[in-house]
């Protein structure tokens, strides 16, 4: 029974291996992510085709590719500062970038990219933008951040990277506002904010950039909606917050922003709809169970992730209830950047 067994499975490897690239890269496209390493194993060519440069967008094409939230936070290097990269379900470091400093903005291109800032209140080295690939398990600098600012608003739209206020070198909030081309490297100046502001909540609706609240050293925390439109390069002004927002981000879910402070327990969720131009509030994440550690939208979902490993998840009508029980992270730091990325 041993033989005919392993002839058997000799004389399926041999049919599959006989298939041309790309029946090949049609029978394979399917096999989940947590797999592709066994299945890569087999044979040399299943191999060559899912280590294969076209085998991501295959999968993305068939409607196979998987997502996952990676985030960057601050971490330590025996005495010395870093940054970490890891998914957030697992509590494997996938890579260390040795700098010290990092905003909690981050903002990723659709794909399996991850845009995020440093933040060295020094001019050496100067703030840049990393452009983290969570499927490739690589990192780059992608270009300096101009005027070396923190604490200011990134958002990826269209092949750009716009970075719209906050804080200057010699600590004035800042109402400047500036898109990245990668194709060309070069940093376009754009019409400046209507506020100058920092820790603002942002997000991309349309063809619209929308930025919300946000801190200004004379006016104190912000009620502010500035709209910025993207085709016709002009920005207006939104309805007001409802009240104060102090600390709050922005997350953009079935085409409205809502506008939340993670890490602050009992505070309401505000959400803009930009049809009507009018804000509605809703009840706070639960924190009962354990401390939030950050929030993304994944697969078209609010969720928030805690300290205790709960994720939560914010339904259509408002409501909150937990989706999953990850690996616990109880050393998450407050200051991280995250978003969902494509995995292949």
């Amino acid at each position: 029974m041993a033989a005919k067994s392993v002839t058997t499975m000799d004389a399926s490897a041999s049919f599959f291996t006989a298939l041309p690239d790309d029946l090949l890269q049609r029978v394979l496209v399917g096999v989940p992510l947590d797999d592709h390493h066994a299945a890569a194993a087999v044979c040399q060519a299943f191999r060559g085709v899912i280590t294969g440069s076209r085998f991501p967008a295959l999968r993305q094409k068939y409607g196979f590719a998987e997502r996952a939230v990676v985030t960057v936070r601050i971490g330590k290097d025996g005495l010395r500062s870093v940054l970490n990269i890891l998914m957030a379900h697992e509590s494997d470091i996938l890579a260390t970038i040795h700098l010290s400093g990092l905003s909690s903005y981050g903002t990723t291109d659709g794909g399996t990219r991850l845009f995020v800032s440093t933040n060295n209140f020094t001019d050496t080295p100067p703030n840049q933008v990393l452009a983290v690939d969570a499927s490739s398990r690589r990192w780059k600098r992608l270009v300096n951040m101009p005027q070396n600012r923190s604490e200011h608003c990134m958002e990826w739209h269209g092949g750009l990277l716009y970075v719209a206020g906050g804080l200057g070198q010699n600590g004035e909030r800042l109402n400047s506002f500036y898109a990245f081309n990668e194709a060309t490297g070069i940093w376009e100046d754009l019409p400046p904010m209507p506020q100058a502001c920092t820790w603002a909540a942002s997000g991309v609706i349309g063809n619209e950039l929308l930025i919300v609240g946000g801190y200004h050293e004379s006016d104190g925390y912000l009620v502010t909606l500035q709209i910025y439109d993207i085709d016709r390069r002009t920005w207006r002004l939104g309805a007001d917050l409802p009240t104060r927002a102090p600390s709050a981000r922005g997350y953009v879910v079935d085409g409205k922003l809502c506008v939340m402070n993670v890490y602050g327990a009992g505070k309401p969720v505000f959400v803009y709809d930009p049809q009507s131009n009018t804000w509605t509030e809703e009840a706070p994440a639960p924190s009962a169970l354990s401390r939030a550690r950050f929030a993304c939208v994944h697969d078209g979902r609010l969720i928030v992730y805690q300290e205790n490993g709960t994720v939560i998840e914010r339904a259509t009508y408002g409501l909150w209830f937990p989706i999953e029980h990850v690996e616990p992270q109880r050393s998450w730091s407050y200051k991280s950047a995250s978003g969902s990325v494509l995995l292949g």
